[in-house]
């Protein structure tokens, strides 16, 4: 099904933690949100219930795009845990405290596009974020780093394009296997894998590698399918997946 309008909505935090899952010992973060994550913003604005929404979100029925308004900057934080092999009773010291650096993105701002196939969750959608409402708290990875939002406006043309020889300048991040790219001067891009969709069971189910400028730039494509939005005499070329 192809996407008839898209709301775009901002979010914003002092910190992000999209942890990688294979760092247990010292976290480390993705650059950028993975889908998965988007899911659960959209979930949260929403109201669904935890783990309810997996199969919802799939990437038939729900399409983000992402654009970086803030450059990408990482800090390393010092946290205090217990050390579980100690002991979990700290009053009777038989728990000890350990530090462990945890990575996150400094000051993350983030423009949302979001196609819904469900009417219904679009409409609820629209009006909350137009409103500043969400029915649960919406955080950026973990619980830890608070987002607030608002909103930006809703499309209500898009266009299916392809560039095949002409540059294009593309605002979002983009898939990675299904573009070309022209590298400009002065311009820094970074490529990571990150989880695509996962199922109910919270299994990741794909991963996909997506290219980013880490300063918010566009990126010029010489191939591939894109979106061209369009409200009133304002354009602009998103890559949603």
């Amino acid at each position: 099904m192809l996407p008839t309008r898209v709301i775009a909505f901002d979010i914003w935090g002092d910190y992000a933690c999209f942890r990688r899952g294979y760092t247990t010992t010292s976290p480390i973060t993705y650059p950028v949100p993975p889908r998965t994550v988007l899911a659960g913003i959209l979930s949260a604005i929403l109201g669904k219930e935890r783990d309810s929404y997996y199969d919802l979100f799939n990437n038939s029925e729900v399409l983000f795009g992402l654009q970086l308004l803030s450059p990408i900057r990482k800090i390393r934080i010092m946290q205090n845990l217990i050390d579980t092999k100690q002991g979990l009773n700290l009053q009777e010291a038989r728990g000890q405290r350990t530090q462990i650096p945890f990575e996150y993105v400094k000051r993350p701002h983030y423009r949302i596009f979001c196609w819904i196939s469900n009417m219904e969750d679009y409409d609820k959608l629209r009006e909350l974020v137009s409103r500043h409402k969400s029915v649960y708290t919406p955080y950026l990875g973990i619980s830890e780093c608070l987002a607030n939002f608002g909103f930006f406006g809703e499309f209500l043309e898009v266009r299916e394009k392809k560039a095949e020889s002409d540059c294009v300048d593309i605002s979002t991040v983009i898939l990675g296997e299904n573009f070309q790219i022209k590298i400009e001067p002065g311009k820094r891009y970074g490529k990571v894998r990150i989880p695509h969709t996962m199922n109910s069971k919270r299994v990741v189910t794909k991963f996909a590698d997506i290219i980013y400028e880490e300063n918010g730039n566009t990126i010029k494509i010489t191939n591939g399918n894109y979106y061209e939005l369009i409200n009133n005499n304002a354009r602009i070329n998103v890559v949603l997946f």
